[in-house]
């Protein structure tokens, strides 16, 4: 079926394949080093084509946070908590969710670990801020099993939950989907210690 760029459903499609193709070629040579010349011709569009969507690379990097990496990670925090009444703990299902997505998406999650610290300053900033909404509910999570007041190390402790998390899934992405059940039962086990008494017990100090 030919592409009528001036139609608004086709206009989306390739939008989306763009922010696809992407993630594919970000995948294995890095966002940085991608043209647009490049990725429209993965995209088997014109490079006059691209400017319909996007006004360059970076306004495309800042789409696949907004439109993809953003949502992705929130899926984490809302699939912890409506399985929360089965897993009891919330900060474990995160990292289960965070896992399984790796298999499920894993150009997007190396977008993710790739561009948090890469060379790109307002990628780096916008994944935090996304990030930070995982921070904040672990933490709110932490404070909310207890009626006991948490420390003040909670908020550090919890960004070493997350670098974990990440870390993990990572080490997911390199090792293969064989070895989840493995890479999974040590990041729990890291978790629990991680946490073990951030929060005080009722009267201590």
């Amino acid at each position: 079926m030919r592409i009528n760029p001036e139609k608004k459903e086709d206009r989306e499609r390739v939008a989306r394949e763009l922010l696809r193709v992407t993630l594919r070629l970000a995948a294995a040579h890095g966002f940085v080093s991608l043209g647009l010349r490049e990725v429209s011709r993965a995209a088997d569009i014109a490079p006059t084509s691209f400017y319909r969507h996007f006004a360059d690379m970076e306004e495309l990097g800042r789409e696949l946070i907004e439109s993809l990496a953003g949502p992705f990670i929130a899926g984490w925090i809302a699939s912890a908590r409506v399985n929360l009444p089965t897993t009891g703990n919330f900060t474990l299902a995160v990292a289960s969710r965070a896992l399984a997505t790796a298999v499920e998406d894993p150009d997007l999650m190396r977008f993710i670990l790739a561009e948090r610290v890469g060379a790109v300053p307002a990628f780096r900033a916008t994944l935090a801020a996304k990030l930070s909404v995982v921070s904040t509910a672990v933490a709110d999570s932490v404070t909310g099993e207890t009626s006991a007041p948490a420390r003040p190390d909670l908020p550090a402790v919890v960004h070493a939950v997350v670098v974990l998390i990440l870390g993990a899934c990572g080490d997911l992405l390199d090792a293969g989907a064989e070895r989840a059940p493995a890479i999974s039962e040590r990041l729990a086990v890291q978790v629990r210690l991680l946490l073990a008494g951030t929060v005080r017990s009722k009267g201590g100090k």
